[in-house]
């Protein structure tokens, strides 16, 4: 993963803006234009997104929600191929 400026240069992902932009619009956010803002938090999304990883969870289907689960006890009595066909 590697992050880019709002100018094109690649800098490190704890970083939002590069040195020369920094100069230009000043660390503070709140007095940074729109355009930029979103820029620099459309980003941020991406790069969170690449990290959880959302696009891969299992946990949106149905079969998973917690009150879906159930325990169940161990059955010693099935062989391999009884416990094969059972899940089908």
């Amino acid at each position: 993963m590697s992050r880019t400026c709002v100018c094109g240069k690649s800098i490190s992902l704890k970083r939002q803006l590069c040195g020369e932009c920094l100069e230009i619009y000043g660390s503070n956010k709140n007095e940074w234009p729109g355009w930029l803002k979103w820029a620099v938090n459309d980003t941020q999304r991406v790069i969170n997104a690449e990290r959880r990883h959302d696009e891969l969870t299992i946990f949106d289907d149905e079969y998973f929600l917690p009150n879906k689960i159930r325990k169940t006890s161990p059955c010693f009595e099935k062989d391999f191929e009884d416990m094969l066909w059972s899940n089908q």
